[in-house]
């Protein structure tokens, strides 16, 4: 026995009924809410579909007492003037009214139908021009704190000592090195002077080191050290990029590098022409960079920062 018949009539229902319920969601969607949507429809693509629902304006009625006045003249008009002795008044009680014409209530117009509300399309404000009072740049930090960099620095032969309270005040920190190969006020002396800055929390300030090196052999050794302090800095550091600046320094050419909020100087001292400074530090400038870290400033954070993950 075949069931081809069965099942044609089978999908011939399921169609059926998938079009009539299809046909109910549709006319539920466009007839709800006032037509809405089906007003937002016809002047979406200028169907006219309302163009003759608006009615004409009625014509003004005339008022009541124009009506009765006028009415009033045409029943009794008035009688000639002359010498023929007036007949006298009717019987008020028998004299018969004017018919008052019927009094016409003004029509109420019509209510236009409400225009349809034109959605617009949310627009996304992710290519908007940036506000310059809200824009931020991005910073660097110090990838290392205070007490370890003291501590990377003994271990490479720089003793810095521990990082440890500052003569300068309470809330500063530092750990310092100076070495002098020669005598006070000797022309030919050479010296190395290396200090740490930070707070007491351990978050670095600034890194500065101060160099004389004369051209003797107390000169050259000193130069050594301080080459390798300032390899040993920007390794600890992990600004990479600022190591393009170490042929330049290893030439004691005068060398500026700033990028993301940090700066690295080196330069000659003007008395004195084998004197040189290094200064490696954070120096945030534009209110862009400003702005970035003042959000991530931690002292002025309401709320604790979350203990590190042991």
């Amino acid at each position: 026995m075949s069931v081809a018949p069965l099942r044609k009539k089978s999908r011939a229902v399921f169609w059926i009924a998938a079009i009539v319920i299809g046909s109910i969601i549709l006319a539920t969607a466009l007839f709800a809410n006032g037509m809405h949507n089906l007003r937002a429809l016809d002047a979406r693509y200028h169907l006219d579909l309302f163009k003759g629902a608006a009615q004409q304006p009625p014509t003004p009625a005339v008022t009541a007492a124009a009506a009765q006045t006028a009415t009033g003249q045409a029943a009794n008009p008035k009688p000639a003037e002359t010498g023929a002795p007036r007949s006298p008044p009717a019987n008020p009680a028998t004299t018969t009214a004017p018919a008052r014409a019927p009094v016409q209530t003004p029509a109420t117009p019509a209510k236009a139908p409400a225009a349809a509300k034109v959605k617009h399309a949310r627009r996304s404000h992710l290519f908007d021009t940036p506000v310059d009072a809200l824009r931020g740049a991005f910073i660097r930090s110090w990838r290392t704190t205070g007490p370890m960099l003291c501590a990377d620095l003994i271990k490479s032969g720089l003793p810095v000592g521990e990082w440890r309270q500052s003569a300068l005040g309470v809330g500063t920190y530092e750990c310092s090195y100076e070495i002098q190969k020669g005598g006070n006020g000797d022309s030919n002396a050479a010296s190395f002077f290396i200090i740490i800055r930070g707070t007491p929390a351990g978050e670095l300030d600034n890194i500065r080191i101060k160099v004389i090196m004369p051209d003797n052999v107390d000169g050259r050794a000193i130069g050594e050290t301080f080459i390798d302090g300032v390899v040993q800095l920007l390794t600890e550091t992990r600004w990479l990029d600022f190591q393009t600046a170490l042929e330049a320094i290893g030439k004691l050419q005068d060398v500026t590098q700033r990028a993301f909020g940090a700066k690295l100087a080196f330069f000659r001292e003007f008395q004195n022409d084998r004197s040189f400074n290094l200064q490696l530090g954070l120096e945030r400038k534009t209110p862009e960079e400003i702005r970035t870290g003042i959000v991530f400033d931690k002292a002025r954070w309401t709320l604790p920062s979350p203990s590190p993950v042991k």
